[in-house]
């Protein structure tokens, strides 16, 4: 009788081994596929975006105005979006690194306030073009070098109007995992860092053959 228990405990043993091998397979196939973020996650109805939005190609950077590299990225996602026009959807959201970038949030808020009187993308524009000046002051010269309204920009500057925003943008990105800047979101998949033209170019191209 205890050979035949034992011969039981073991076969026992042997199917919660099953179990567990299986459910780890099952958990790691999914958060294979949980890798691609979808569309919908990535872009919101507020998110500010250039080109065409049912684009084969959608490139979404998570960034930060006061963060080096994405000062370095920036003359490469330019020429990118020059180049191939209305082929992608250029999407931008705001990830300030507020524990290391003091300015980062507030000039986050600052061309959310341009982009209020409709000039969101020149703002973008003249900050990552600054060299990191993004002291109140300079803000504020940015937006009248855009001949902005100068008492409602400095009004909902002053009112953190914006920063609920910013900061939703900041907590999506941490939900989809982004925890530096530049990280690139290509058709649903992340890329960390920034990336040379080349790099772009035959990620955008090889997304374009396989949407045909």
């Amino acid at each position: 009788m205890r050979v035949i228990a034992d011969k039981w405990i073991f076969i026992l043993i042997g199917i919660v081994s099953i179990f567990i091998v299986g459910a780890a397979v099952f958990s790691l196939s999914g958060s294979e596929k949980s890798g691609q973020v979808s569309k919908g996650e990535l872009v919101k109805d507020d998110s500010h975006v250039l080109g065409v939005k049912d684009a084969k190609v959608t490139i979404v950077e998570f960034s930060d105005f006061q963060c080096p590299a994405c000062q370095a990225a920036h003359p490469i996602v330019k020429k990118v979006i020059t180049e191939y026009g209305d082929r992608i959807l250029f999407v931008y959201r705001h990830f300030p690194i507020i524990s290391s970038h003091k300015y980062a949030l507030k000039a986050a808020e600052a061309a959310e306030a341009a982009g209020e009187q409709g000039k969101f993308w020149q703002y973008f524009e003249l900050v990552f073009s600054s060299g990191g000046k993004l002291t109140i002051d300079d803000l504020k010269k940015y937006a009248k070098e855009l001949n902005l309204d100068m008492n409602k920009f400095e009004s909902d500057l002053n009112s953190d109007k914006y920063k609920n925003k910013v900061m939703a943008d900041l907590a999506d990105g941490e939900k989809l995992g982004v925890d530096s800047t530049p990280t690139f979101f290509i058709n649903g998949k992340k890329y960390v860092g920034v990336q040379s033209y080349d790099q772009f170019k035959n990620i955008i191209e090889s997304e374009l053959k396989s949407s045909k």
